[in-house]
């Protein structure tokens, strides 16, 4: 114990200058009481300003701007990108925002007489920190009848590899040292942080190979919104393997383009030029001297609280990423507050709002307050759920964001609202909206109720809600059944069925079905006639809501056998469509190749079909070489089942026609 230097008194003393600590500094502060804040860091801020949270969105916000990626399709345009002025442009706005919001945090303290004591600190005792310079000599000494430990956290090293100091081998916190934008990166890990700078660079054109060990990306998330970023990454050009871990990393002695190679437990080799581990975050405990003075802290270098943010010993509270989850910056704000409140019986902030949003800055952004779907099914709350999508949204016509949506989940009795996620751009502001009604117990009727701005996406929530009581009111079996029962609004439906029937329909004969979703990604199977339509759709497409369309010789059988059951358009209000009649003919006359599908070779045929799809958007569950014709004209048939559905293909002579401009 160093004893040379008297301690200097305080009321409260803060341990890191991130969010959370200087939230809580200026909180104790503002209330009158003397503080002081230790930052080892040369700059004030914490990893929230200088490594994580605003320098990764900059970073998104930039590449988005550079590469133009918002309007490649809204305007047909492709930016084709300098790496080398990108990155002097992007390392050039990164420094302004980092510096921008480090002397706002400065100021922040200076205005509240906050101290700035700048060092590395450590408990002497349970009253008592030595702070050292960086040559380990103590430089002041400060005693308090308070601390809080607000020193965030660091990126763990993967299990089991060895990271040798490879300037290509990064983690969260070394990726923005960028001295080049890579040609190709693998990232290893999926959850929030992998996958947030896995869409960031692949926006930059790098090709992204991502490695997730569980099956499927972003954990806990909404698992339709997962799978929704899965296929943004896809279509960027990203390859995404599932189920498999890296067991081996080196570089390659005399390559210069992806010189690192990875091997994975499958066995499969990777090369890349540039790979980034993500393996989650420890608190930054060590030195710190906790254990010695009493503070209980766990294996990832996180400290035990309660829900006020006390430790093991009362009078030492923690706040932030070194306490664990969820290491939000937003969280870790108002974690400060709470504690300094409650340290000093402030009679202010007494409690954490048990409703906290949740970003993540992937493209599209994704943002979640409330349960997922998948958490109620697994509790076994009964649910509704309200969809609204931005491509039925005129503002997010105007931006041109096709997949962005508003999910709604509500009790269906009560219709009280119990969680809200979105997925599109602005996500991450829109959701306070509906954070504010489940704040005040409120049901999705307040959406009904309240006027929007006109365009804009928060309008999207009322008919989010519309769509949520149609879907109730169907299961309470308040619609009609058969052709009069509420399908709901076309626009507001989950999937798309084209059917090829190539022969006259008997029972038993083989109909090929094509089932696609929102997001246009389509599988093939073959149904067995039924003309009670038993086997031909699930009970999710009956309860999520679809439009089928029916093509080939063999279309008029098949709708005279569905009529009974599905409205069927032009005959039924359009709120009961559901069936439609489509010939294949027409798409491909409008969307294909200029000679007659009879002149051609059926390989040829077959590749230009395939090519038309996929240059529509349609993804397609096999090559041109391993489909069939009747396969890609009941792809075709789902499409124009969209095209209706959203209004871009309307209904002549009993048949549904797409427009060659939709």
């Amino acid at each position: 114990m160093t004893t040379s230097l008297p301690a200097e008194e305080f009321d409260f003393v803060v341990l890191g200058s991130g969010p959370a600590g200087e939230k809580a500094a200026a909180q104790a502060a503002y209330f009158g009481k003397r503080v002081a804040i230790v930052e080892r860091s040369p700059e004030v801020g914490g990893a929230s300003t200088h490594t994580g949270t605003l320098p990764s969105k900059t970073l998104r916000e930039t590449a988005l701007y550079l590469t133009g990626f918002r309007h490649r399709e809204l305007y047909g345009m492709k930016v084709r990108l300098d790496r080398k002025k990108s990155l002097r442009q992007l390392a050039g706005r990164l420094h302004q925002v980092v510096e921008m919001q480090t002397r706002q945090i400065r100021r922040n303290l200076e205005r509240h007489g906050i101290e700035l004591v700048t060092g590395s600190a450590s408990f002497e005792d349970a009253h008592t920190l030595a702070v050292r310079d960086a040559s380990g000599t103590v430089v002041r000494r400060l005693s308090a009848s308070r601390f809080l430990v607000a020193t965030g956290s660091s990126p763990l090293a993967p299990r089991g590899i060895a990271l040798s100091g490879d300037p290509d081998v990064v983690d969260s916190d070394r990726i923005l040292d960028l001295d080049r934008v890579p040609k190709s990166m693998t990232v290893v890990g999926g959850g929030v942080i992998g996958t947030e700078y896995a869409c960031v660079f692949a926006a930059l054109d790098t090709r992204i190979t991502l490695v997730e060990g569980r099956d499927r990306l972003l954990a806990g998330t909404e698992e339709e919104f997962a799978a929704a970023i899965q296929l943004s990454l896809e279509r960027m050009g990203a390859e995404i393997i599932l189920g498999d871990a890296v067991v081996s990393l080196e570089r390659l002695p005399g390559k210069t383009d992806d010189a690192l190679q990875l091997k994975l437990k499958s066995g499969r080799s990777l090369r890349a030029d540039k790979v980034l581990f993500s393996s989650g975050r420890g608190g930054n405990t060590g030195g710190l001297n906790l254990e010695g003075i009493g503070v209980a802290v766990n294996d990832r270098g996180h400290i035990q609280i309660d829900e006020h943010f006390q430790t093991t010993l009362p009078h030492v509270y923690a706040a932030g990423d070194v306490v664990g989850f969820p290491g939000l910056a937003s969280t870790s704000m108002e974690q400060g507050r709470v504690a300094a409140c409650h340290a000093f019986d402030i009679p202010f902030k007494k409690a954490m709002s048990p409703l906290q949003p949740f970003g993540i800055y992937s493209i599209p952004e994704i943002s979640s307050v409330g349960p997922a779907e998948q958490d109620l099914k697994a509790r076994g709350t009964p649910y509704e759920v309200g969809r609204a999508r931005f491509e039925n949204n005129a503002r997010g016509q105007i931006t041109g964001d096709p997949d962005g949506m508003v999910k709604l989940l509500f009790d269906p009795d009560s219709r009280k609202l119990l969680g809200a996620h979105i997925l599109g751009e602005h996500a991450t502001e829109l959701i306070h909206i509906p954070l504010f009604v489940m704040a005040s117990q409120g049901t999705i009727d307040a959406f009904i109720d309240a006027v929007f701005n006109f365009p804009t996406l928060a309008e999207s929530f009322k008919y989010a809600a519309y769509d949520g009581h149609q879907r109730a009111a169907a299961k309470r079996g308040d619609a009609k059944p058969a052709g009069n029962r509420a399908a709901g609004a076309p626009a507001t439906r989950h999937w798309f069925f084209g059917l090829s029937a190539s022969a006259l329909a008997v029972p038993g004969c083989p109909v090929t079905v094509c089932e696609m979703d929102r997001w246009r990604r389509c599988r093939f199977w073959t149904w067995s006639f039924d003309p009670s339509g038993a086997g031909l759709l699930s009970a999710e497409a009956e309860a999520e809501g679809f439009a089928l369309s029916v093509c080939g010789d063999g279309a008029p059988s098949v709708i005279d056998a569905l009529r009974p059951r599905y409205g069927v358009a032009g005959e039924v209000p359009l709120e009961n469509s559901e069936i439609l009649r489509a010939r294949a003919a027409d798409f491909w006359r409008i969307f294909g190749p200029s000679e007659k599908r009879s002149t051609r070779e059926p390989d040829a045929v077959k590749r230009q079909h395939h090519e038309v799809l996929s240059s529509l958007g349609l993804e397609l569950p096999s090559a041109a070489a391993s489909a069939h014709l009747d396969q890609l004209d009941a792809a075709a048939g789902a499409l124009v089942a969209y095209l209706w559905a959203t209004g871009r293909a309307p209904i002549e002579d009993g048949t549904v026609v797409p427009r060659a401009d939709f």
